[in-house]
């Protein structure tokens, strides 16, 4: 018996590792998905709203169910597609819905509909799923023999983090096809038990047959508890001319599962009230007198506005929608001790005059409280040729705030000693505002190469007039330039290359400058899984043929007033770089390179590692006139609070700098 004993030992690990083998590999094996004309598809969903308080205003999408009714429902028959490999989109067709206003909860609930397990991550870029193999180094397996053909498979985290979830499947011992799985997990304010039965008949193994996901939200002290229900292949194929129809009664011809008791009350409710509402219009209507119309409370006024400045408000008719983003959202607040606090909101418009043309006005708004000044930025698009990105646009915009020492010294040198003065050092001489138009046109010349051609024509007023007055030095410098741009991509998913041309010409419009601008900029990005990436740029540029080195504005190299956010605004920036070195060199070269992934570094820590979803290191050089060679180090952390990201600075090898800085993430994706 001792002999034998290893040998049962060694079978049993054998037999496990198999059987987890076999799961791993059973997309790349056994399953396919069948995405000609896709799959039909019902989605339900309640909603409880069990406790809620003033704070529930500020959640965006969830401001409809800040007041009125606690329970709804919404319904949705439709077809779902292949959107790339890896993921899926359901195309709405028919809605039955109470949900105020014909509104549909945030996609962050909805997400939570369509698991794809055998994918890296089980919904788009979040949660890493315990059936892809990469994804073993962070799970533990615990196999059970369930009977002859299902085996039972449990898995919890190594550690606790976010991104990652605890359950069981029951596997299919022959092929690892996974029959039922159950997990529970927390993502973005929301904690999470879901449970999915997988198709058995050979077609579309990948989604599951039916998928149940019980979802709680709480946030400051709200809580609204959420059961969704979702099952896929329904025999009911719809025109592909139904789009959001919303339509009890066609509903009722759809549903694949019928309605329980509380669900049925949800409804009934609802026309009651809807009917006793149309009942008091009417009697209100016909006792109106008209001339005196009646007038809106104060409290439905409140009410609207309340709605549009913390959801995303959208309209379209006869060709043209327009968009507005939340006025009070957390995320379009940012902080770094360079740039100081900064705010910004955005505007979009569309008139549609047929398929290929269209006029788009998406106009940003910010402020900065730092040096206490307002920003836009108008591009007013015509795009006559969608397919070869073909458009003529006008951008109208205050630009950024220039900093140019190059006019302070040119003042010190006409007025020797000057330079010692305590009240010289305080007119703040060097700061200019930026006003400029430019009008370019775009077109893609070949699928790897764009063209963009244009001019531009920039006013640069100083901000203290008086003082160079007072110097006998202008308060306004005009330049007026044609650019050429050209986009270069000659590979797929290669790197991606812009080259800048700008030529000022003196004498044209009042222009005062004569240059020429010449930059070279290289992007890449390599995607290693759906969270983790690597992120290269790099470039120069450098000004000739200028006889004074006022107002040197590079279009890769710029301080940035109206940040983008973290994916736009923080890789391939510099965070600590004074703001007067973008203006005052001929030349610059730069290198910048980030490292995103999940799990990195502080996520090991006990407590708060659990809720970092995403860890970035961060890694720039830079070398321009008159200074050493310049390089940053950082690591950043992102949660679903914030973007926290602490930065060193360093002149050639010694230590020049620290900085801080954070971007609101609180309801980010909702």
């Amino acid at each position: 018996m001792l002999i034998f004993m290893p040998a049962i030992c060694f079978a049993k690990v054998r037999n496990d590792s198999t059987i987890l083998e076999k799961m791993w590999s059973y997309r790349r094996n056994y399953a396919h998905y069948t995405s000609s004309g896709g799959t039909n598809t019902y989605m339900r969903y309640t909603l409880n709203t069990e406790r809620r308080n003033f704070t529930m205003f500020l959640v965006p999408t969830l401001y409809s169910f800040a007041k009125g009714e606690r329970l709804y429902i919404s319904e949705i028959y439709g077809k779902m597609e292949s959107n790339g490999a890896h993921s899926f989109n359901t195309k709405p067709q028919v809605i039955s819905s109470t949900i105020p206003h014909e509104r549909q909860i945030s996609t962050v609930f909805t997400d939570f509909l369509t698991p794809n397990i055998y994918d890296m991550t089980i919904y788009e870029e979040k949660i890493l799923s315990p059936f892809y193999r990469k994804n073993r180094r962070y799970y533990r397996y615990e196999i059970n023999n369930s009977d002859a053909n299902l085996v039972h498979v449990a898995f919890r985290p190594k550690l606790k983090n976010t991104q990652l979830v605890k359950g069981y499947a029951l596997v299919n011992a022959n092929t690892g096809r996974v029959v039922y799985t159950m997990y529970d997990g927390e993502f973005d304010m929301l904690k999470f038990h879901v449970d999915a039965v997988y198709n058995n008949d050979g077609q579309n193994t990948v989604i599951p047959q039916r998928c149940v996901s019980d979802l709680n939200f709480k946030f400051a002290g709200n809580r609204i508890s959420s059961h969704f229900l979702a099952t896929y292949n329904t025999p009911t194929t719809l025109p592909d001319s139904l789009n959001e129809v919303n339509d009890r009664q066609m509903m009722d011809s759809l549903r694949t599962f019928q309605l329980n008791d509380e669900e049925k009350s949800i409804y009934q409710k609802y026309d009651e009230d809807r009917e006793r509402d149309l009942e008091e219009a009417k009697k209100a209507k016909e006792q109106e007198d008209s001339l005196h119309p009646k007038k809106r409370s104060v409290g439905d006024v409140l009410w609207n506005i309340g709605d549009h400045l913390v959801t995303s408000s959208h309209a379209d008719a006869m060709g043209a929608d327009f968009s507005l983003s939340p006025i009070i959202n957390p995320q379009y607040i940012s902080y770094s001790r360079s740039r100081g606090l900064s705010y910004k909101i955005q505007v979009g418009a569309r008139y549609n005059w047929n398929k290929k043309r269209y006029l788009t006005i998406q106009p940003q708004i910010g402020y900065n409280f730092k040096i206490k000044q307002f920003f836009h930025y108008t591009p007013i698009r015509m795009t006559y040729n969608p397919k070869r990105n073909g458009y003529a646009e006008i951008i109208v915009a205050n630009g950024n705030r220039i900093s140019n020492n190059s006019v302070k010294l040119a003042i010190e040198n006409l007025n020797p000693g000057v330079e010692n003065d305590e009240e010289f050092k305080n007119k703040d001489l060097e700061y200019f505002t930026d006003n400029y138009i430019q009008a370019v046109n775009n077109v893609a010349a070949f699928d790897w190469l764009e063209i963009k051609a244009g001019i531009v024509y920039h006013i640069r007023r100083a901000d203290n007039e008086s003082g160079m007055i007072e110097y006998d030095q202008p308060t306004v410098y005009r330049s007026f330039a044609p650019l050429l741009t050209l986009h270069v991509s000659p590979w797929r998913k290669g790197p991606y290359f812009t080259l800048n041309y700008e030529c000022g010409i003196k004498g044209v419009f009042a222009s005062t400058l004569s240059y020429e601008r010449y930059e070279f900029d290289a992007s890449h990005q390599f995607k290693l899984d759906p969270l983790r990436r690597i992120n290269l740029k790099s470039g120069f540029g450098m000004y000739t043929n200028n006889k004074t080195t006022y107002f040197l504005d590079y279009a890769n190299f710029r301080d940035e007033n109206l940040p983008g956010g973290w994916e736009d605004d923080w890789t391939g920036n510099f965070q600590l770089v004074n703001s007067e070195w973008y203006n005052t060199s001929k030349y610059y070269f730069r290198f910048n390179t980030s490292y995103e992934s999940p799990l990195l570094v502080f996520s090991f820590l006990p407590i708060i590692g659990k809720f970092i979803e995403r860890e970035t290191i961060y890694l720039s050089f830079l070398s321009i006139q008159h200074t050493r060679p310049y390089a940053e180090i950082g690591y950043g952390i992102t949660n679903r609070f914030v973007s926290i990201g602490a930065f060193a600075s360093f002149l050639n090898a010694s230590f020049k700098d620290f900085g801080l800085k954070f971007t609101f993430e609180l309801f980010r994706k909702w």
